[in-house]
């Protein structure tokens, strides 16, 4: 077993701890931001909330990723899914 091997399967641990225990942590991470707003007295209110949500989606990201991974890999493989992108967006596809 190489180093490859064991970091992937240290990887592959973390997101399913994350993926099981999601709720605590967003929680948690809720938690601390109510702490912090508080402590600046509501002035950076809007900032918090934006990074709050970004913790929040990274967290979301992250657990899934251990769980269906082979689903994610499957559908971005199959090329452009939103109405905007299209085969002529590709550089070097020739229609």
């Amino acid at each position: 077993m190489g180093l490859r091997d064991k970091l992937t399967g240290l990887r592959e641990q973390a997101q399913e701890a994350v993926a099981e225990h999601k709720d605590q942590i967003q929680g948690a991470m809720e938690t601390a931001g109510a702490a912090v707003d508080k402590k600046t007295r509501g002035k950076y209110t809007d900032k918090i909330a934006k990074y709050g949500q970004k913790a929040s989606d990274a967290v979301d990201k992250f657990g899934d990723q251990g769980v269906g991974a082979e689903e994610h890999h499957d559908a971005s493989a199959a090329g452009p899914t939103s109405a905007g992108e299209s085969d002529e967006a590709t550089p070097g596809h020739r229609p």
